[in-house]
């Protein structure tokens, strides 16, 4: 392009505001040119490629996934941790959870009913938060309890793990995660004790939750709850993941089996109902999960590692 006459004023003005640091105000009233003119300058500036802007730092790459996630899924917030393939799954892990336990923190001032689901990152989770006073905060399970040898991962036991390091309330399910027979279920839903608190459950204002993948690593088959022939029946309903009370496939619909109808806790569908549903995961076999509740609008805050969030991004 020939230096003319609007090429020398677009490069001054570009050079008074990116150089020598001088505001639009300033400029335009150095110049004798309008603020909006001087707008469009700078504008035309970039669109011409004379000034290119660069963000020189090593989160900018994470930041423009979560910018590009939180807009193809209308999210309330995406937080994406940088990693590298050097980095081991129990840093990822922990990086993530760091994350995840810092947006929490940030969060409670406007929380009264904290909800958490189970597994062993909500538990790593927990373990990153500090130790705070909200005495008017009640923390909810989700989901009903495991196995004792499993406590770690068991949603009362975290329930009251973050009850005790924010000096706050919480309540208990007196049930199991999965019951040993429908008629069992049937049962314990009689039970004030069961009723009550899943009802204060599904009403939470933030609900912190896990996201599992029963095809390739889920807690469910850690814990054995899931057998051989449950997961056949699983897959050839073509289910994804798995997240509070609900098995779901590819387009984040509840799976109907044996196995899910005993299930105790709060379903995806119930979460929906809640004002912001946080999901933390980590792994690159959590994509399509991740992508499944997203579809379905059951996710309004997402925690994840850069692997989840390049693979939510290739596949759109």
């Amino acid at each position: 392009m020939k230096f003319t006459e609007d090429r020398r004023k677009i490069l001054k003005v570009a050079t008074m505001y990116y150089t020598d640091g001088l505001t639009q105000a300033e400029i335009a009233e150095k110049i004798g040119i309008s603020r909006p003119v001087i707008s469009k300058l700078l504008r035309e500036a970039r669109e011409l490629g004379i000034v290119e802007i660069y963000i020189k730092d090593e989160n900018a790459c994470s930041i423009s996934l979560a910018l590009n996630i939180e807009t193809d899924f209308a999210l309330k917030d995406v937080i994406v941790v940088p990693t590298t393939k050097e980095f081991s799954k129990s840093v990822i892990k922990k990086s993530v959870a760091r994350a995840a336990a810092s947006y929490i923190t940030n969060q409670l001032t406007k929380v009264e009913n904290l909800g958490l689901s189970w597994g062993t990152t909500i538990a790593e989770v927990i373990d990153e938060m500090p130790y705070l006073s909200y005495p008017n905060l009640t923390i909810h399970p989700l989901v009903g309890g495991v196995a004792s040898r499993h406590l770690f991962l068991d949603a009362n036991h975290l329930a009251f793990l973050l009850s005790e390091k924010l000096s706050a309330n919480c309540r208990y399910l007196y049930a199991p995660a999965l019951a040993e027979s429908l008629a069992l279920k049937k049962i314990l839903e009689t039970s004030i004790l069961t009723t009550s608190v899943l009802q204060q459950a599904k009403n939470v204002d933030l609900a912190l939750i896990g996201v599992g993948n029963p095809t390739n690593s889920s807690t469910w088959e850690d814990l054995a709850y899931i057998d051989s022939n449950e997961l056949e029946k699983l897959q050839a309903l073509h289910v994804v993941g798995d997240a509070v009370a609900s098995f779901f496939d590819e387009k984040g619909q509840p799976l109907q089996t044996d196995l899910t109808e005993r299930l105790m806790g709060v379903t995806i569908e119930e979460l929906k109902q809640v004002k912001n549903v946080v999901a933390v995961a980590t792994g690159s076999e959590k994509c399509g999960s991740i992508r499944a509740l997203l579809l379905a609008g059951v996710i309004d805050t997402l925690v994840i590692d850069q692997e989840i969030a390049e693979g939510l991004c290739r596949d759109k």
